[in-house]
């Protein structure tokens, strides 16, 4: 039903982003660097690139071996005929081969055959907004949670008094 790697990555995430507590920042910006870590991941988790729309690790590994395979370069001559006698071929100079590049015309795209090509998509459809709201949520409130316990229960209550 779920993707197993795109519920670990927004796991990882939002567990970064509760760790994000640990820093030696103020409380402002501990929330700052934990947002931006979570929202970091949820991209990750929803980000395909290439044509094929693959998850980025399938992407790079794709990437790699292509960059590391050896190339075959072919050197494409026209065929020498065996055929013709030795005398014929010393009489006459022998024929460069030409060759003729077609052109064709350019085409145009209408307004209603636009073609878009996006290197790089989110997958909203395979991935699903309610498992990255779930992990939204359970990081504000972890956040929520510790600020209670900092002073803010203190706030609150000066706020209903």
């Amino acid at each position: 039903m779920f993707n197993d790697r795109d519920l670990g990555i927004l796991g990882a995430g939002a567990l970064l982003a509760v760790l994000c507590l640990f820093l030696p920042f103020s409380f402002v910006g501990k929330v700052v660097v934990g947002f931006l870590v979570l929202v970091g991941f949820m991209a990750l988790a929803l980000l395909r690139l290439g044509p094929d729309r693959v998850p980025p690790e399938v992407w790079l590994t794709r990437r790699f071996r292509y960059s590391m395979q050896t190339r075959q370069y072919v050197n494409q001559q026209t065929a020498t005929r065996k055929t013709e006698s030795v005398q014929e071929s010393q009489k006459q100079k022998p024929e460069r081969p030409t060759f003729e590049r077609e052109h064709h015309a350019p085409s145009f795209n209408t307004p209603n055959t636009q073609t878009v090509m996006r290197p790089v998509d989110l997958a909203w459809e395979e991935v699903g907004v309610y498992p990255l709201l779930t992990a939204l949520l359970g990081v504000v409130g972890v956040y929520f949670a510790v600020w209670l316990a900092n002073g803010g229960a203190e706030e609150l209550a000066l706020w209903f008094k």
